[in-house]
């Protein structure tokens, strides 16, 4: 059996998921938790504390299909299977990257744990081209700074693919997030 704090994040999240962010109150996540409001207050006081623990689980599924060590032989697996978990995160947690506009906006504090997020990822893509060029799978022609600039791309492509598409064109057939992580890499590999 489930404890009342991680029923109350289960139903929250279930709720977001089938009636978006915006439309979910706390009283709503309080009657699908079987639980009552003073309770629901007691461990996530605000909606931001439950914002904050799905943004937080989120980073960390992402980084839990990655900790293993970045080596010559995985290395490239490792940056294609990243651009389609990047691409199943969104696409499971829409309600969140619908609105992640508006939840940074309105929770400032969810901004810090983003910033470390950032930096993590940044760390892991600059690893990976690392390795990919010294097994000469990526261009070694190319300077520090040319691969620093794709790690950007790629950062900025990901989070504009987010605040963009999700909200206004997900339901038109056009390439996915992972397919154009993909082919952004292409002219740098060997």
């Amino acid at each position: 059996m489930t404890d009342k704090k991680t029923a109350i994040y289960e139903s929250a999240k279930e709720l977001f998921i089938q009636e978006g962010y915006k439309n979910v109150s706390l009283r709503d996540i309080a009657e699908a938790a079987g639980t009552t409001i003073g309770n629901l207050t007691y461990h996530f006081p605000k909606k931001e504390d439950l914002l904050l623990r799905i943004q937080k689980e989120l980073y960390e599924e992402f980084f839990s299909v990655f900790d293993s060590e970045i080596t010559q032989e995985n290395a490239m697996n490792v940056l294609l299977n990243s651009f389609h978990e990047v691409q199943d995160i969104r696409e499971k947690n829409r309600f969140y990257y619908e609105y992640i506009i508006n939840i940074h906006e309105e929770f400032p504090s969810m901004k810090e744990e983003l910033l470390s997020f950032r930096k993590r990822l940044t760390n892991f893509y600059q690893t990976i081209f690392r390795v990919l060029v010294e097994a000469g799978s990526m261009r070694s022609d190319l300077s520090a700074s040319a691969y620093q600039h794709l790690v950007t791309t790629i950062s900025y492509l990901t989070y504009t693919w987010y605040q963009v598409t999700t909200p206004y064109y997900d339901d038109r057939e056009n390439m996915s997030l992972s397919e154009t992580l993909t082919s952004l890499i292409q002219p740098y590999l060997t």
